[in-house]
C-alpha cells in the first residue's frame, strides 16, 4: 500500500511540475548566450529565436534555419519536433519568468543556451 501511495505521489509531482513548466515557456525567447563548454566560444550572435504557444506548438530560429513545430515537457526535459523532422530533446536547466536555459550536446559536446523572453 506505501508503494502505491509514493507512485501516486510522484506522478502528481512530475505531473504538478511538468503543468507550471508549460504555463512559464509560453511565450517569445531570444538568444542571449550560447556557450560551447569546450571552447568558451559564445555562439549567440542574435541568431536565436523560439516562441512558444499555450497550444504546445512552436516557431523557431536557430542560425538562420526557421522551423514550426510541436514540443512537449517530460521530466524536465524539452522535446520538440520540427515539422517532418525527428524529435529532439534537450535538458531544462533554468525556466523562471523572464530565463529558458537549455543543457544539450551537439556533436558531443556540452552547450549551455540562454534565452530571455522578450518584452
Amino acid at each position: 500500500m506505501k508503494k502505491i501511495i509514493v507512485i501516486v505521489f510522484g506522478l502528481l509531482l512530475i505531473s504538478c511540475t511538468n503543468s507550471e513548466q508549460y504555463e512559464k515557456i509560453v511565450g517569445e525567447w531570444n538568444c542571449s548566450e550560447w556557450i560551447i563548454e569546450s571552447t568558451g566560444k559564445n555562439r549567440c550572435n542574435n541568431n536565436v529565436y523560439f516562441n512558444f504557444k499555450a497550444d504546445k506548438t512552436y516557431t523557431s530560429k536557430v542560425t538562420g534555419l526557421e522551423e514550426t513545430g510541436v514540443y512537449r515537457i517530460e521530466n524536465g526535459l524539452l522535446y520538440s519536433t520540427p515539422k517532418d523532422k525527428l524529435e529532439i530533446g534537450v535538458e531544462i536547466k533554468k525556466l523562471d519568468k523572464d530565463t529558458l536555459q537549455f543543457v544539450m550536446s551537439r556533436s558531443g559536446q556540452k552547450e549551455t543556451l540562454t534565452l530571455l523572453r522578450k518584452q
